[in-house]
């Protein structure tokens, strides 16, 4: 077991850092080299406000894997928070965005855990993400209507769409947060072309794991409400404190923007980016979004396209210590 772990980390060194090859390629060192020129020094703190966020997420983690169960105190901080950016980091240059990042942790826990509450603790935190993604679109997106006198009719209807997507997303995550929703997921996916009769057989054969894991995942919200409201309004503090980075990197170019700015070009920004979840690091779309939102706020575009540089700086800088990690040794 612990040589398929080996392996499995092996493996994902490997893709990460050939991804992350690719991905400096496609970018350009010229490019590179010229933002970091231009930025300065406002990457130091533009790239350590990052060691807040990941440590906010990572508490997130805690929050949900301290459930007082024995095994829950086997796994230290420290190693959550590795695991934290080495899994961001994964996802970040995988296609389909958790098809790396998850996995990786869960195999990494679960020989401290077992397969079932590992699984479920990094479920139940990937939901926390995804769910303090929702709210912050369903508070911000509003704010657009208030804020911004002349919007297009087309964007207004992709946004009054968007906002109450995000809506119906909150409620579906309410129903998974009540039931779980492992043995919902399998039995939708067992009904797809071609994988969906292994999906039925490893479903009968694993019934009883599967219940256990929609067990754990409805405990958090139906027994622990303090660690529920604790790990997701954690997670949306973190949200808004990305903000912040807008507001350092269009300092770097003595453009500053306001605070209520930057949430409004980090919500819109952020929601056109995980429309194209399937795309290693979002390439195209972010910029898509900072050019959208940028001429919404009619700010020059061409900060839209600096800062989306920024960005893609600081993740390439994080992913290669994501990345790095998945290398070192626990002690």
């Amino acid at each position: 077991m612990a040589n398929k772990a080996r392996i499995a980390k092996n493996v994902f060194f490997i893709l990460g850092a050939l991804t992350l090859g690719i991905m400096i390629y496609k970018i350009g060192l010229e490019n590179i080299w010229h933002e970091i020129k231009q930025t300065g020094w406002w990457f130091v703190p533009i790239l350590s406000m990052w060691i807040v966020i990941y440590l906010l997420n990572t508490i997130t983690f805690y929050i949900i894997l301290r459930d007082g169960s024995p095994e829950s105190e086997k796994v230290s901080f420290i190693r959550l928070f590795k695991l934290t950016i080495s899994g961001f980091a994964i996802n970040y240059i995988t296609p389909f965005g958790l098809m790396g990042g998850e996995p990786y942790k869960i195999i990494e826990l679960k020989d401290e855990l077992g397969i079932q509450k590992a699984t479920s603790s990094v479920l139940l935190t990937t939901m926390m993400h995804f769910v303090s993604h929702f709210l912050f679109w369903v508070i911000t997106i509003p704010m657009l209507f208030f804020l911004v006198p002349v919007i297009s009719d087309s964007i207004e209807i992709g946004l009054i769409i968007s906002g109450g997507t995000a809506f119906l997303l909150l409620l579906w995550a309410y129903r998974i947060y009540a039931k779980g929703g492992v043995n919902r997921a399998l039995i939708i996916s067992s009904k797809l072309p071609f994988v969906g009769k292994r999906i039925r057989i490893y479903k009968e054969k694993h019934q009883e794991k599967i219940d256990q894991m929609d067990v754990l995942i409805a405990d958090l919200y139906q027994n622990r409400k303090k660690d529920f409201i604790a790990s997701l309004s954690i997670e949306l503090l973190s949200r808004f404190l990305i903000c912040f980075e807008i507001m350092l990197m269009m300092k770097a170019v003595k453009v500053p923007v306001t605070l209520v700015q930057s949430v409004l070009i980090e919500s819109i920004q952020s929601l056109i980016s995980n429309l194209f979840f399937f795309m290693p690091m979002q390439m195209g779309a972010r910029e898509g979004g900072f050019v959208i939102i940028y001429g919404i706020l009619s700010l020059p575009v061409a900060y839209g396209v600096f800062v989306s540089l920024c960005k893609r700086i600081r993740e390439l800088f994080w992913t290669l210590i994501g990345v790095l990690l998945i290398k070192a040794e626990r002690r």
